[in-house]
Parts: C-alpha cells; structure tokens; sequence
C-alpha cells in the first residue's frame, strides 16, 4: 500500500507565500535601512571630531547580496582612529559601540515587524 498525502487548504498555504515574498520582505528591508540610518547617527555622533572629515564619510550603502545595508567610514584613517596604534593614538572603537548599543533594538524591530506582517 502506498502512502498518501491529502493537501487542503492550498490557497491559503499559496498566499502565506506570495505574503513571505511580497509584504515581508519589504517591511524587512524598511527596517533594515532605518536600523542602518540609525547606527551611520550614533558612528556620527560618536566619532571624534578634529576636523570633522572622519564624520562626514561615515555612510551607508545597499549590500550585495539579499536585504541587508553596510555602514562604514570611507576616510582613509578610520581604522587608526577606531582600532588606534602602537605609536600613540587610543582606539575610540566608535563604530562597535554604536553598533553594540543599536543592533539589539534594531533585530527586535525587524521581529515585531515580521510577526506583525504574518499575522494580517
């Protein structure tokens, strides 16, 4: 006797599909660009200011590959300022704090957001 496998409901199961890829991943990648605004502020707001240029490269742009944003800082002496010398200079590690202080609240937003869109 062969096994057999009764499927109902099919309609819904294909909407909560379309809804995955539409509607989700969507507020997804809403989230994700205010989460990433978010932490280019604080990196701002954090780094040190000489002259102001380490603050005014801080930027953000799209990634690659699926939903996702990458905030860096494009001056050329960013790593000596975040991660500091041997020769002197204290590491500030303004982009990890930032990040440790954000990323949490960030994550539980993109949650809410997801239970909140499969639940309509």
């Amino acid at each position: 006797m062969r096994p057999t496998i009764k499927v109902t409901g099919i309609d819904k199961c294909l909407r909560f599909g379309d809804l995955i890829s539409g509607n989700v991943s969507q507020a997804i990648e809403k989230e994700v660009e205010l989460g990433s605004r978010e932490i280019r502020q604080r990196e701002q707001a954090l780094a040190p200011k000489k002259s102001g240029q380490l603050r005014k490269s801080i930027v953000t742009r799209k990634g690659k590959y699926g939903i996702s944003r990458m905030v860096r800082a494009k001056a050329p002496h960013a790593p000596l300022q975040e991660y500091g010398t041997k020769r002197g200079v204290k590491a500030k590690y303004f982009a990890e704090r930032a990040r440790k202080e954000l990323v949490p609240g960030i994550e539980a937003k993109i949650r809410a957001v997801v239970r909140r869109e499969v639940k309509k």
